[in-house]
């Protein structure tokens, strides 16, 4: 009986439910939205784009710290998965940016591996990043990796720094000029670098002078055995005082630039480079600990004789006076000297005429005519009575100047190893 009465409340539901209850809800098929984005979908490339790929950094420390920025730029990417070998992470490998610490010189590889719903994709490029050693060649001891400077303490004249047109510093870049007379050598120690074969390489160039002008105000010496040191000028700047020397166009070979590793001589170069630079590449032996040294030879020098400047006041204003004839012991101007060798007979104050323009030795300042004072003659040691004998600088000045360029020196891992 109970079984009866409960089959029959269980129909009465099922008819109530059927008969007042709408049907659930079935939308058309034009009012279905697809989230196209859910998942990405199509072709997928394992392209990325860093912040460096070449990079230059000056320590002398095998040990530097700088960082690479990585982006993966496939816009359709699910996930993806990292490769950074050499280079350390502060975070996973998954993410779309990823920053990398690299902590060595040397060149590292990087790896990518992306995924979609429809497609995979990956690459590896090797040696993508190169982290190499590139000195600024900055030897006014300004940073504190610059090169210790030797042998001069001049060193302030000694270097010059190139500027483009903007008046900028170039980077990586020194000139020696050609009156920097002396030695120049720079030395810097270098620390902790990879143990395998390193190269050092780096562009100059040796130019030769063809003319050198010397300051009006720094020729003062008069003797061979002390002469006065030349102060050289810009061309540029050169005036009509200051005295122009030529130099020969032959420059015989000599030691001008050297690189020395550890105290040994490693390279050197020695002709002019016809105002092109050159390329110098040194293998350097297996160690990580070592010093380098590059010198720039002092010049040789030579004593010039560098004729005085004509006085424009060595001009004589005078009247000359008639000479007269008579017999052989007639002294009209009672000077004591004969009118037949009398220069000047009606003068008691002239009986000489050196050059014999018809001004009498005592008037005359300039007795020989060679346009030098008596007294500048007398005062330099060249002969007032002697028109062959002038006076002369004696001036110590460079035979062979030469302006020396070194820029983008660097030191890499030898690419065979």
């Amino acid at each position: 009986m109970v079984d009866t009465k409960f089959k029959l409340f269980t129909l009465k539901l099922i008819f109530l439910f059927c008969g007042c209850v709408p049907p659930p809800y079935e939308p058309d098929q034009n009012e279905i939205s697809i989230n196209d984005h859910w998942e990405n979908t199509g072709k997928i490339s394992a392209s990325f784009i860093s912040s460096s790929r070449t990079l230059g950094v000056n320590t002398n420390t095998g040990s530097p710290s700088f960082n690479v920025s990585f982006i993966a730029s496939a816009s359709n990417i699910d996930s993806l998965s990292w490769s950074f070998p050499g280079g350390k992470t502060n975070d996973s490998i998954s993410e779309i940016a990823e920053t990398v610490v690299y902590e060595k010189f040397g060149k590292f590889d990087v790896g990518l591996e992306v995924f979609n719903a429809d497609d995979t994709d990956k690459r590896y490029f090797k040696d993508f990043i190169d982290i190499f050693y590139k000195d600024d060649l900055d030897f006014r001891g300004i940073e504190t990796t610059s090169w210790t400077v030797t042998g001069t303490n001049a060193v302030t004249s000694d270097f010059q720094y190139p500027l483009d047109s903007a008046g900028n510093t170039y980077e990586s870049w020194v000139t020696i000029p050609y009156t920097s007379e002396h030695m120049v050598s720079a030395d810097k120690n270098f620390e902790n670098f990879p143990s395998n074969s390193l190269t050092l390489e780096f562009e100059y160039k040796i130019e030769k002078v063809p003319v050198v002008y010397i300051s009006a105000s720094s020729i003062t010496g008069t003797s061979i055995s002390s002469p006065s040191d030349a102060v050289y000028i810009d061309p540029q700047s050169a005036t009509s005082s200051d005295t122009k020397i030529n130099i020969s166009s032959i420059y015989p070979g000599t030691r001008r630039f050297m690189v020395r590793y550890n105290g040994i001589t490693m390279w050197v170069a020695s002709s002019m480079t016809d105002n092109v630079f050159k390329r110098a590449k040194i293998e350097l032996p297996s160690l990580s600990t070592f010093n380098l040294n590059i010198e720039r030879k002092e010049f040789e020098k030579e004593i010039k004789e560098i004729p005085y400047p004509t006085d424009p006041s060595a001009l004589n204003t005078q009247m000359p006076i008639s000479t007269m004839t008579s017999s052989p012991t007639e002294d009209t101007d009672g000077d004591g000297v004969a009118n037949l060798i009398d220069a000047f007979p009606l003068d008691p104050a002239e009986q000489i005429d050196t050059d014999g323009d018809g001004i009498g030795n005592n008037a005359d300042n300039d007795d020989d005519g060679d346009k030098y004072l008596d007294l500048t003659e007398t005062t330099a040691g060249s002969d007032p009575l002697d028109k062959l004998s002038i006076p002369n600088y004696y001036v110590r000045h460079l035979r062979y100047p030469f302006k020396l360029e070194i820029r983008n020196m660097t030191i890499k891992l030898n690419p065979k190893n």
